[in-house]
């Protein structure tokens, strides 16, 4: 009798360790899946953030550089110093080159997915917003080495 007792006893806590094992395990499975999620969204939003800041600064160079080479010459050689609107056209498409070439093929690619279309229309709108950066800039401090 006792030893019928005891044996059920131990084949009942055999299988409330089975159970409580199998939620363990349940448990760690799903916080390790969370964990490789979280990881792999760092991950991702490392290398995004790293091509944004890659796109920021090849947008403020192509603004500087465009400025540099072509916006400068027109307006010394204009007679009213002003850049007229064919010329402010062809100041973008310059830039825009500028930046197509100068930034990797990896931030493009990693900018360009999986929704988000590059297309010219789309890094004229930065530049804009990079060249209105750079002059407010230039007006708060006309002393910056930048």
């Amino acid at each position: 009798m006792w030893s019928n007792l005891a044996v059920e006893a131990v084949t009942i806590l055999m299988w409330a360790a089975t159970a409580l094992i199998v939620l363990f395990l349940s448990g760690l499975s799903k916080y390790l899946q969370e964990q490789a999620r979280r990881v792999e969204n760092d991950a991702a939003r490392g290398l995004i953030q790293s091509a944004l800041s890659e796109a920021e600064k090849v947008g403020i160079d192509a603004v500087q550089a465009t400025n540099q080479v072509f916006v400068d010459a027109i307006k010394a050689s204009s007679a009213d110093g002003k850049l007229s609107k064919e010329d402010a056209a062809t100041a973008m498409r310059i830039a825009v080159e500028y930046f197509k070439t100068h930034l990797s093929s990896r931030s493009f690619q990693i900018l360009s997915e999986p929704d988000v279309k590059i297309d010219d229309k789309w890094i004229s709108e930065f530049l804009e917003a990079r060249l209105a950066q750079t002059k407010a800039e230039s007006v708060c401090c006309p002393c910056s080495p930048d």
